[in-house]
């Protein structure tokens, strides 16, 4: 008599050959291309939320149209058309609470936290 051999399978291991993962930049985006927010007060950096910006171009009006233009094209002062391509709105912010001369340092006094927040979203929506 015969006896049938029984076989079973051995399963299939397969062997995982890791390499080691290089830590590298990530790639460039348009991001990249604005200011880095370190050499912003770090109170400004929270930002969240955006301001009125109707608001905003009324103080704008009064306030800054005189050296940078009623349409923020510039004029005594710098441009401040396409804005949001060079700063984010805690670097605005920043700007106009600590103002590089011959800007004049409006915050606080004429203006109010509420007030640069809403001046500064107008600004980063001018094109």
């Amino acid at each position: 008599m015969t006896t049938a051999s029984t076989r079973t399978a051995k399963p299939l291991i397969q062997k995982v050959v890791s390499t080691p993962v290089l830590k590298t930049s990530p790639p460039a985006t348009a991001a990249a291309t604005r200011p880095s927010p370190t050499s912003i007060p770090s109170a400004a950096s929270a930002v969240v939320a955006t301001g009125d910006a109707a608001h905003g171009k009324e103080l704008y009006m009064q306030s800054c149209s005189a050296c940078h233009g009623a349409a923020g094209q510039g004029s005594y002062g710098p441009s401040l058309q396409n804005e949001a391509s060079r700063k984010n709105l805690a670097q605005t912010i920043a700007l106009i609470k600590t103002p590089k001369p011959p800007m004049p340092k409006l915050y606080p006094g004429s203006l109010n936290d509420k007030d640069v927040l809403d001046i500064a979203t107008y600004v980063e929506s001018l094109k």
